[in-house]
């Protein structure tokens, strides 16, 4: 039985060290967005993730960001160039010029 005690010691501390801290884990969060993770940093985080909820929820809430803001340049590209009439234009540039 203190065999099977230390072992199981052992593994939790080797998963410790393999999980990274929170302030990590949301680093490792946001940069998987943008290119894919080393195994070890992959591991590491899935096992931070299974233990912290705090993190869990950061990471659907930057999935979420991530998803309306490509939706958000679809919907302008979609939407007809916006342009101010030249006289504007120049009313603007006077009114900075003038400090109003």
């Amino acid at each position: 039985m203190n065999w099977l005690t230390n072992k199981l010691k052992s593994l939790g501390r080797g998963m410790a060290e393999l999980s990274p801290s929170c302030r990590e884990a949301t680093r490792l969060q946001s940069e998987a967005m943008d290119r894919p993770l080393s195994v070890r940093k992959r591991i590491g985080l899935r096992i931070h993730l299974v233990l912290c909820r705090w993190c869990r929820r950061y990471g659907k809430q930057i999935g979420f960001l991530r998803a309306v803001a490509h939706e958000h340049e679809k919907h302008e590209e979609t939407l007809p160039p916006q342009t101010l009439r030249p006289e504007a234009r120049e009313r603007m540039k006077e009114r900075l010029k003038s400090g109003k």
